[in-house]
Parts: C-alpha cells; sequence; structure tokens
C-alpha cells in the first residue's frame, strides 16, 4: 500500500483500545464512588454504553482484519446490532485516497474508483459474512 492509500483499520484499533480503557476507568472510579446513585449512573454508562460500542467496534474490527464471527466472539446471549457494525465497516473499510499534485487527478480519480469497489467488494462480504452468523441462543 503506497503511501497515498491509507488504511482506516488503525483507527478502530485505536478505538477500541481505547474503549477498553474508559471502561477500565470507569470502573476504578465505581469503586472509589461513594454516592450509590454516581456510582450506579458510572455502571450503567459503562454497561450500557460503552460496552454496547466496545462490542460492535470489535466485531467492525475483527471483520475488517479477516476473523470469523466465532473468532471474535462466543457465548453471545443477544445478536448485535449488524446495521452498527455495517456501518462502521463502511466508515472504516475504504482506504483513505490522498491526492497529490505529481500524479495528477486522473491518477487520483482511478485510485477512487479502485477504492469504491473495493469498498463495494467489502459490504458484500460483510452481508454474506452476517449471514453465515448463528443467531446467539438466549
Amino acid at each position: 500500500m503506497s503511501d497515498r492509500i491509507v488504511d482506516q483499520r488503525l483507527y478502530l484499533k485505536v478505538k477500541v483500545k481505547s474503549l477498553a480503557a474508559e471502561a477500565k476507568i470507569i470502573r476504578k472510579e465505581e469503586k472509589r464512588c461513594k454516592n450509590s446513585s454516581l456510582r450506579n449512573g458510572l455502571y450503567r454508562h459503562r454497561i450500557d454504553v460503552v460496552r454496547y460500542e466496545s462490542r460492535h467496534t470489535n466485531l467492525a474490527y475483527g471483520f475488517l482484519r479477516g476473523r470469523t464471527y466465532s473468532q471474535i466472539e462466543s457465548g453471545a446471549k443477544k445478536p448485535p446490532d449488524w446495521a452498527k457494525v455495517r456501518k462502521m465497516v463502511e466508515k472504516y473499510g475504504m482506504p483513505i485516497i490522498s491526492w497529490t499534485s505529481e500524479d495528477g487527478y486522473a491518477a487520483y480519480e482511478k485510485r477512487q474508483q479502485e477504492s469504491k469497489k473495493q469498498l463495494a467488494e467489502t459490504l458484500k462480504r460483510f452481508d454474506e459474512w452476517t449471514k453465515t452468523v448463528d443467531a446467539p441462543s438466549a
């Protein structure tokens, strides 16, 4: 991959790490908090918001790295929000194409079109990938 084509999976990797750090920080603050209402609020945020976002980010990152669903998560009680995961795959699955005057606009346009085709193929693979996933047992 040239320096003019940037793989965006790194952004997802950073997001996964950031969410894990956020959960750790919140858990630490929960333990220190003496106000039960505030402690409960922190707990609910960690469980309902951070964990939810973390799960879907991890699924998108795993898919873009070529993992199977069972390699990413097992024993899930609820199915993921596939629309949310797909949106992340769409956002981070297409490489960023930069333009330079030395290549010219035609070369940039060609790379941009190739990138769009690659994204379309990635989304098609994602849709097929989600169909192979067994529904989690309740």
